[in-house]
């Protein structure tokens, strides 16, 4: 059993020996190939010199996508960015080789054959990975076919239409062509089994991607045709970070600028305070949610949002000057006039010819002769009649009824505004209206923009 046991050994360590010599005999064959493929090889000249245009054909597989940036009108992802063609003068035996299809090689010998100078159009700060060595490797195939991958971060640009922003789709798309060879000497053709692969669960920020379409084309460039293909990558905007950030506060303080609507007209100084405030704050929040955002010549969907919030809160300030102008003459709190107040007696309704229209029982707070002006038991029937017609489209006058229980009984009851009440249907009816008109209406140029792809 022991002698049995030492011939195996002896037998595997004969067979290792053997092997590493088989294995070392078939790399000098390998280096040996290649040094006869490279002896009169030229790496000056394209493959097919003086006859038919050399093939390029890529494909890229997505990793990843980082941010996209309206500023900058910009772009970049991580991929793998593959390139094959073939070059006949590097054909070889297979069987001289170890029987392998493809010999993988080292870069010391990538640069002493030819390959297309493929470049990125509309590329910015495109760079390769180098760590921790450069990620990069080619193989050469019997036929003579060339396989040339590397990871590369890509930057470019894109050029935005953000008529429709937050609620727009982008068509960002990267053109790959020869820097140098016209379209009769190199073609780009894009792999027909998997043009661009895209990293399960990619995930962005601002950004989703809907789709990535690919073509071909005949670019011209310099009086030049230029064979090119493209990759069109489809985004969709996410807005949750707006309506979070600017329209659910904007929609919030134009809510908080109708409450002054509702509060009494004598109180002056609660809702200037209240219309101020709602002013600048909704100033504040539109300077700081654009500040990240492109300055651009053109209105967005969401600037013109912002201004109809504007719009809605200045003017309550404003409908407020209004009932103050027209509707507010000697009037004010009770407690911060009480110096005006002295120059009001307490009459009774019968004495009044200006209030027969009222009960008997009604007390009245009237103005003296020094501060009410020269009203006379001598007017005419005209003159009343006007005098109730302002009365009924502002509203009751402060020397009237309400003034003047509150004397009596201590007791302050105001008075309403009828541009008040109008006003409390009409801003929240024509805020809704517009919600109504401006959703719908940038969905749907929405959708359209995602369909209309530009190269």
């Amino acid at each position: 059993m022991v002698h049995l046991t030492r011939l195996t050994v002896i037998f595997l360590f004969q067979f290792s020996q053997i092997f590493r010599i088989q294995a070392s005999s078939d790399l000098k064959n390998v280096s040996s190939v290649l040094n006869d493929l490279l002896k009169s090889y030229d790496r000056h000249h394209r493959p097919t010199y003086g006859g038919e245009p050399d093939k390029v054909i890529v494909d890229i597989y997505v990793r990843s996508m980082s941010g996209i940036s309206e500023l900058d009108m910009e772009y970049s992802f991580d991929c793998f960015f593959r390139q094959r063609w073939t070059d006949t003068r590097l054909t070889y035996n297979q069987t001289s080789v170890m029987n392998y299809t493809s010999l993988p090689v080292s870069f010391q010998m990538f640069s002493k054959i030819w390959k297309p100078d493929t470049y990125f159009y509309n590329g910015r700060r495109s760079y390769i990975h180098s760590v921790p060595h450069v990620n990069r490797f080619f193989r050469i195939a019997n036929d003579g076919t060339i396989l040339y991958s590397q990871r590369l971060t890509i930057r470019a640009s894109c050029v935005m239409d953000l008529r429709n922003l937050p609620l727009d789709a982008q068509h960002c798309t990267l053109l790959i062509g020869s820097f140098a060879y016209n379209s009769e000497e190199t073609v780009y053709e894009w792999n027909n089994n998997s043009a661009v692969d895209l990293q399960n669960n990619l995930v962005m920020n601002q950004f989703s991607l809907i789709d990535a379409s690919v073509g071909q084309r005949i670019l011209m460039r310099d009086n030049r045709t230029r064979s090119i293909v493209y990759v069109v990558f489809a985004f969709r905007r996410h807005v949750g970070y707006f309506l979070l950030q600017l329209y659910i506060p904007c929609i919030l303080i134009v809510f908080l600028s109708w409450v002054g609507l509702w509060l009494n007209r004598e109180a002056t100084n609660d809702r200037i305070n209240l219309g101020v405030t709602t002013v600048l704050t909704l100033i504040f929040v539109i300077i700081e949610g654009k500040k990240d955002l492109p300055k651009v010549s053109y209105v967005t969907a969401l600037d013109l949002f912002l201004a109809v919030c504007f719009i809605f809160v200045f003017s309550t300030l404003f409908e407020f000057a209004l009932v103050h102008y027209y509707t507010k003459a000697r009037t004010g709190d009770l407690n911060e006039n009480m110096r005006d107040l002295e120059d009001y007696v307490i009459r009774n309704d019968k004495t009044n010819i200006n209030e027969r229209d009222e009960p008997n029982n009604d007390i009245h707070l009237l103005y003296r002769a020094s501060v009410a002006g020269t009203s006379s038991t001598s007017s005419t029937t005209s003159g009343r009649m006007a005098c109730r017609f302002w009365r009924n489209f502002h509203c009751k006058p402060a020397y009237s009824k309400f003034q003047g229980r509150a004397l009596k009984n201590i007791f302050y009851a105001n008075s309403e505004s009828r541009i008040d009440v109008l006003a409390r249907t009409l801003y929240p009816l024509a805020f809704f209206l517009f919600n109504f008109i401006y959703w719908p209406y940038y969905l749907y140029a929405s959708r359209q923009q995602s369909k209309d792809v530009q190269i």
